[in-house]
């Protein structure tokens, strides 16, 4: 903080001559008087410092000591401080707190998957069928599902770049979709499985036979167009995914990454 005032102090002697800058140090002074401020830079200070030490944890199970070592002093007459250590050690709050430092010491950050089924269903052992798993939060999955007329299946309609979805790099549009979190999809509506896929946080499991595609097809060529209108997904009523839209600008040049759907490109 001392360094900011003497920034100040600076800013000042440079700008005082020029008095349209008057609203802009009165606005950095009380800028660089905000408590708040000082607290965020010690926030700084400190992990500037972290990444200099670089500290390494000593040991991986901090919880499993801490039950130790209160089993050990349970095991016989405790004096007072041994007491007031049992109870310190029981705290909740002192639990969590070595939680977190095992999770972090083993970088255990990543959301622990289900295992994959042993076996799948007789009905679909002649067919390539794929499981794939999908991590997401709040977001989207980024993909819209249709009834195909001719055969009935639902299969991926569109795939929305960015996506939970396209991210992955395992879902593509025709995909057949079977099962979605071991629930058979094959009699419901799309409106159906889709309220199934928004509610599911974390690990989504998506059970689909592969679409088959032409060669010719994956090899398509860059395809580039110029905007002749502004466009706000967030408004637009007939786009599936309004987050996962595109804005964008009138002369705008625009790459379209992929035309597997007659309707829409994306």
């Amino acid at each position: 903080m001392d360094r900011l005032h003497e920034t100040l102090a600076l800013l000042t002697s440079q700008l005082r001559p020029d008095a349209n800058h008057k609203e802009d140090l009165v606005f950095l002074k009380d800028v660089f008087s905000e408590r708040s401020l000082g607290y965020l830079m010690k926030i700084h200070e400190k992990l500037r410092q972290y990444e200099r030490l670089s500290p390494t944890p000593i040991l991986h199970s901090a919880s499993s000591l801490a039950e130790d070592v209160a089993e050990e002093l349970q095991s016989g007459p405790m004096s007072g401080d041994e007491k007031e250590l049992l109870q310190l050690l029981a705290a909740p709050h002192l639990k969590a707190v070595l939680s977190v430092h095992d999770t972090v010491a083993q970088k255990n950050f990543d959301p622990v998957l289900p295992p994959l089924p042993d076996e799948l269903d007789d009905e679909l052992e002649e067919e390539s069928v794929k499981i794939v798993r999908l991590v997401k939060n709040k977001e989207p999955l980024g993909a819209t599902i249709r009834r195909d007329e001719s055969t009935g299946a639902v299969v991926v309609a569109r795939i929305m770049r960015g996506g939970a979805a396209d991210r992955s790099g395992l879902v593509h549009v025709g995909d057949e979709l079977r099962e979605v979190n071991g629930i058979p999809v094959i009699h419901k509506r799309p409106d159906e499985i889709s309220q199934i896929l928004s509610q599911s946080q974390g690990s989504i499991t998506l059970k689909i036979i592969p679409a088959i595609k032409e060669e010719d097809r994956l090899k398509e060529s860059k395809v580039y167009m110029r905007a002749l209108f502004d466009y706000v997904p967030t408004e637009d009523k007939a786009t599936p995914c309004q987050e996962a839209g595109l804005p964008f600008s009138r002369g705008d040049i625009l790459q379209v990454v992929s035309q597997d759907d007659p309707t829409c490109v994306t």
